[in-house]
C-alpha cells in the first residue's frame, strides 16, 4: 500500500482540528504516532504540520508537542502574522516620532453574547476593555481598543497600559506571545473614531484587529486598532 502523502495527512488533521477531536487535550498527537497512523515518512508529517502551523490553526511548543490554537468562526477569518508581535510603540521604534499613549478608558468587564461575537472570548469570562489614544508628533493618530483576558493576564492596571502591555505580559508574567492573527480592513468613523481621532475630512478609519495566543494555544487578547487613513503605509516583504 502506497503511503499516505503530506496532503493526505494534512487534510485529515485539518478536518478533525475544526471538528473539535483534539480539543480536550489541545495538543496533537505525537510525531511517532502519526507517522504511524498514516504510514507515512516523518518528513510527511512534519510538512503537514507546518502547513497548519501556517494557517494559524497548530503551534509547536518546545518539551510539549504540537499545541491547538483556539478557533471560532470569528478567529478563522484571520490571516497567521508570525512577524513583529511587540504592539505599535515597539513596531515604530525606528521612526523619528515624539510619541505618547493616553489612556481613555479603563475598565473590567464579563464578557456578554456581543462582545463574544466581536472578540471570540468565551461568554462569562472577565476582560480588561482598555482604550489608549495613540499620538504621534502631538497627533492624535491611532485609537487602540483593547481587550485582555483578566484570568490569563491578570494584574492590569492603567499605568501599565499607558506603558507597555505586551512589555508586561512578557516581562512581569512571564507570558510566551505564541502567534498574533492579523486582519487589516477600512471602517466608517464611529463616535469613538470622531472623538479621539484627529480624522480631518476622513470619515473612516483604517482598522487593524489582532488575535493573540499563548504558547498553550489560549486567546488571550483582542485589540482593533483605528487609525487615521492618510497617515499610515503598511508594507510587508513576501518571499517565495
Amino acid at each position: 500500500m502506497a503511503k499516505n502523502t503530506f496532503e493526505t495527512i494534512y487534510e485529515t488533521l485539518k478536518q478533525r482540528i475544526l471538528a473539535g477531536t483534539y480539543s480536550i487535550k489541545m495538543r496533537l498527537p505525537i510525531e511517532d504516532d502519526l507517522i504511524t497512523e498514516f504510514d507515512s515518512s516523518r518528513y510527511a508529517v512534519r510538512k503537514a504540520i507546518k502547513q497548519l502551523a501556517d494557517e494559524g490553526l497548530v503551534y509547536s511548543v518546545k518539551g510539549r508537542g504540537v499545541v491547538l490554537l483556539e478557533h471560532t468562526p470569528q478567529t478563522q477569518q484571520f490571516n497567521l502574522n508570525l512577524g513583529q508581535l511587540s504592539g505599535i510603540k515597539a513596531m515604530n521604534a525606528d521612526r523619528q516620532l515624539d510619541y505618547r499613549t493616553d489612556v481613555v478608558s479603563f475598565k473590567q468587564v464579563i464578557v456578554d453574547a456581543d462582545l463574544s461575537e466581536q472578540t471570540a472570548f468565551e461568554i462569562g469570562i472577565p476582560v480588561y476593555a482598555i482604550q489608549r489614544v495613540r499620538l504621534f508628533n502631538g497627533q492624535h493618530a491611532v485609537i487602540d481598543i483593547n481587550y485582555f483576558n483578566a484570568q490569563l493576564v491578570p494584574g492590569i492596571t492603567a499605568e501599565i497600559a499607558r506603558k507597555s502591555i505586551y512589555h508586561y505580559i512578557q516581562n512581569d508574567l512571564n507570558i510566551k506571545i505564541a502567534v498574533v492573527k492579523r486582519m487589516l480592513r477600512v471602517d466608517s468613523a464611529n463616535k469613538i473614531d470622531r472623538e479621539h481621532l484627529e480624522l480631518g475630512e476622513n470619515n473612516c478609519v483604517g482598522n487593524m484587529i489582532s488575535i493573540a495566543f499563548n504558547d498553550a494555544g489560549r486567546q488571550f487578547e483582542y485589540t482593533e486598532s483605528h487609525f487615521i487613513p492618510n497617515e499610515f503605509v503598511f508594507t510587508q516583504l513576501i518571499r517565495n
